[in-house]
């Protein structure tokens, strides 16, 4: 993996730290959230996207290849869906942007459903030797019964696991390629993610993170509630202990914990706990061409449409203006990771409280094979039914 020089680092942190003050303007966001499709093949109880999903009117690559063109830098290029492996010019995209823009870090939200596909999309982005990172999330909300269900698909699980085993055969032949597994907690399934997590740790070496998201937004199950917080803090611990060896020297490994002292504080306090960049260092394109300034769209509208006007005319208008005030003034709050990581980052002041809040100079104590949860698997290596559940689908 390429590494980044120190005082290619230092630079590249002052320069977004002046950017999220306010003492630049680049003009344009060095963090892109672009919904890179619509399409998805399974239907998650708690995607907040759902109403936008499947509707055949996606930006085309050459409407894509002009927002690319129409922005200046960019750092890190989250490319979310839908299914983003489904899209067929999934890796063109991605060229684009390394060429065009910069992007030196790729992020990939997942089901892993589809295995030829994904293989195929990311060999192909790989070639771009100009690309420091590339990380693949694995979406997974517990074990394959509860998972299966909750995503309305008898062979979700099953897939993902697929597809895992064949990017970390991938992996051995470039280390650019990070396996990262994301679960979203809710009420109902603490204990699912704690098994979970246990799981994917013992089954799968080539995994050096995971990361657990709190629920949010308009999710398509409007019953399902957020977790206990305590619940989730001692869940966190759990995982801490669980995968500290591994995490040694990833990147980003370090604010991790600021992340989770972040969000449990936001949830508890309700209300901006570190001062929100979205609108400044962040912004979020969906898959038709809307722009906006976050992912809260019940707190902050669409600004525009890419098919009407261009990125700069939308980011530059009254309307982006206006939802920057309204985050200054912190009339709303998120737990939401992709934003609350840079804004952590590049405000060294609530860098500082961030460190001090998560006690960063403490390193988790490893958890021993005695205190994991015990997780049967079968023949296949996956996890084995518990008492009442049918046999998993091949």
């Amino acid at each position: 993996m390429a590494v980044e020089s120190f005082g290619r680092r230092i630079a590249r942190h002052a320069r977004l730290s002046a950017q999220a003050s306010g003492l630049t303007d680049l003009g344009t966001p060095p963090f892109l959230i672009l919904f890179i499709n619509s399409i998805c093949n399974l239907k998650c109880e708690h995607c907040f996207v759902w109403d936008r999903l499947n509707k055949h009117d996606d930006l085309t690559y050459d409407e894509i290849v002009a927002l690319s063109r129409d922005m200046g830098p960019i750092e890190n290029l989250n490319l979310s869906g839908g299914e983003p492996f489904m899209r067929p010019d999934f890796a063109e995209v991605c060229h684009q942007f390394v060429g065009q823009n910069g992007v030196k870090q790729i992020y990939v939200p997942t089901n892993g459903y589809y295995t030829e596909k994904t293989l195929a999309a990311v060999e192909k982005v790989l070639q771009r030797q100009d690309l420091d990172l590339l990380v693949l999330e694995f979406s997974l909300d517990g074990m394959p019964h509860f998972h299966n269900q909750f995503r309305g698909n008898p062979r979700s699980f099953q897939k993902a696991m697929e597809t895992i085993d064949a990017v970390a055969e991938l992996q051995k032949k470039d280390a650019r390629l990070r396996i990262h597994s994301i679960a979203t907690a809710t009420a109902d399934n603490i204990e699912e993610i704690k098994k979970l997590t246990t799981y994917l740790f013992e089954r799968h070496p080539a995994m050096d993170h995971h990361n657990l998201a709190i629920i949010r937004g308009d999710r398509k199950n409007p019953s399902l509630q957020g977790p206990a917080l305590d619940a989730y803090v001692e869940l966190d611990r759990y995982a801490k202990r669980l995968w500290s060896a591994r995490e040694e020297g990833r990147f980003g490994a370090i604010v991790d914990p600021m992340l989770a002292w972040a969000k449990v504080k936001t949830a508890r306090e309700r209300t901006q706990v570190v001062p929100c960049q979205a609108g400044r260092l962040s912004a979020v394109v969906y898959a038709n061409g809307d722009v906006g300034v976050c992912e809260t769209l019940a707190s902050h509208p669409v600004l525009g449409n890419l098919r009407d006007k261009s990125f700069r005319e939308l980011w530059n208008s009254p309307e982006a203006a206006l939802a920057r005030r309204k985050i200054a003034c912190k009339e709303c709050h998120c737990t939401n990771e992709v934003f609350l990581w840079p804004s952590l980052t590049f405000q060294p002041v609530h860098l500082a409280r961030g460190m001090l809040g998560a006690k960063v100079w403490e390193q988790p104590e490893p958890l021993p094979v005695s205190e994991r949860v015990r997780v049967e698997v079968d023949e296949r290596g996956l996890p084995a039914p518990e008492p009442g559940q049918p046999p998993l689908k091949a």
